[in-house]
């Protein structure tokens, strides 16, 4: 199991990810625990495979069923267990439809539903491909000579 905290403060608010594998039950487990200790929300999200876009409107609404009935199918099983602890909310993760939720989550997908949420710490059983964690971030943009946090004065 990840942890990846979104923010330099590594407590607040929890993102639990389920992309339906059987390491679901200890993320579960790890969300809970979380809540318990500190009181904080847990907001679990169902990681769902996209179909892909279409301009028929038919299809467009059976997949939207079709990602409610798995991301339901998904929370069903886990949110009892958060449930104990705290409160839950519930969100949905729609990855792309070439992406394997079970294998990879991808980073900046993850990182937008932790803002929408408001969370601060994003647990998975699946690594995230293209995070960066925000110590580097902030490593990065006091060191990079080109940030924009570095004006120069303008030589005479």
């Amino acid at each position: 199991m990840h942890d990846y905290p979104f923010t330099l403060r590594g407590d607040g608010p929890v993102l639990a990810l389920f992309p339906g594998s059987r390491a679901d039950e200890a993320v579960a487990a790890r969300a809970a625990d979380h809540a318990a200790r500190t009181g904080h929300p847990v907001t679990a999200a169902a990681a769902v495979r996209s179909t892909g876009f279409s301009i028929n409107a038919l299809l467009h609404q059976a997949r939207g069923r079709r990602i409610r009935a798995e991301a339901d199918a998904i929370l069903a099983a886990v949110l009892p267990v958060i449930a104990r602890a705290g409160p839950v909310g519930a969100a949905t993760l729609v990855v792309p439809a070439r992406t394997n939720p079970c294998q990879a989550l991808p980073a900046d997908r993850v990182e937008r539903l932790a803002g929408r949420t408001g969370a601060n710490v994003a647990l998975s059983p699946a690594p995230l491909t293209g995070y960066t964690s925000p110590s580097t971030l902030e490593r990065n943009r006091i060191t990079d000579p080109h940030s924009r946090s570095h004006t120069r004065a303008a030589d005479p």
